[in-house]
């Protein structure tokens, strides 16, 4: 029934993986350059993915960086001004 199925369904998955992975093995032993071609374009990618990444928490960094700044310095101004006549008193 459903698990045997299931089963042969896992025997030609495994197969199919085995068939490409002994396809990659012909062409690193026939074309190495072909391989380190895809090694590099991968190795590119992935960089690029990294950047924007860090690309995109800089820019959150830089917004709560301001917040952070707008915030003390509406805590300053208070402090900084005197609140009436007798302010100076305290």
């Amino acid at each position: 029934g459903v698990d045997q199925c299931i089963q042969k369904f896992l025997d030609v998955a495994r197969q199919t993986e085995c068939f490409f992975l002994q396809k990659r093995l012909q062409l690193s032993v026939q074309k190495p350059e072909q391989v380190i071609k895809e090694d590099v374009s991968e190795l590119r990618n992935e960089l690029q993915r990294k950047e924007a990444l860090i690309q995109k928490h800089l820019g959150k960094l830089r917004h709560w960086q301001q917040v952070l700044e707008d915030i003390s310095v509406q805590h300053k101004k208070p402090a900084e001004m005197p609140q009436g006549p007798l302010a100076y008193l305290e």
